[in-house]
């Protein structure tokens, strides 16, 4: 799967582990359920590149939270 067929599907919803690179969703959702993104977030980070990488540390963020850590990712979008 390349990645531009992974982030297609993430933006349908389908949250796809990419195992031929060993690959996250940009929401980390694949591996684990309770971080998926909106709906909104999603078509946002596919439409909107220039908001990719805020999202993105915005993502990883959410997940460290999630996995107890408490951390503040700089430069990421809140809310």
């Amino acid at each position: 799967m390349t990645p531009e067929e992974q982030l297609d599907e993430w933006v349908k919803g389908n949250s796809i582990h990419n195992a031929e690179r060993d690959e996250c969703c940009p929401d980390f959702s694949c591996c684990n359920p309770n971080y998926k993104a909106s709906l909104e977030e999603r078509q946002n980070f596919k439409s909107r590149p220039e908001l990719r990488d805020a999202m993105l540390m915005g993502f990883l963020g959410a997940a460290l939270s999630g996995a107890g850590v408490n951390a503040h990712v700089a430069g990421s979008i809140e809310g």
